[in-house]
């Protein structure tokens, strides 16, 4: 796999669970989830956040509002970085992504939704 030089230069914040609540709390923000279609680890999301696995991202980020600021996360911070990344570099205002991902958001006991995982990526606006 090919990485740009521009792609390696980028950086993407990483933000607490905290610090990551308290923006929610104060800015609303768009909040991107990119974990896999049909995880089987949890079914718990952040109230309000939209679903697109990193896998459709490329396909889909068109859709995503570039008049918010935008966190994202994953289950472990493995793709949301990938994501911000990518988003970055297509001139989006990614504020960060969740240090620990939604393991840590939900061991820190913030508040979550539980919903079934779809077969397909939901509708980003």
């Amino acid at each position: 796999m090919f990485v740009s030089e521009e792609y390696q230069k980028v950086d993407a914040e990483k933000i607490a669970p905290q610090k990551f609540k308290q923006f929610i709390e104060e800015k609303s923000p768009y909040i991107l989830d990119v974990r896999p279609l049909n995880f089987e680890r949890d079914t718990s999301f952040i109230k309000g956040s939209h679903h697109c696995p990193l896998v459709y991202l490329a396909d889909q980020y068109k859709e995503i509002p570039k008049d918010r600021e935008i966190l994202i996360t994953d289950w472990a911070m493995k793709q949301s970085v990938s994501a911000a990344k990518f988003l970055i570099l297509k001139g989006y205002p990614i504020t960060g992504v969740l240090k620990g991902g939604m393991e840590r958001w939900t061991e820190s006991g913030y508040p979550i939704e539980k919903r079934v995982p779809s077969d397909k990526a939901d509708s980003l606006k």
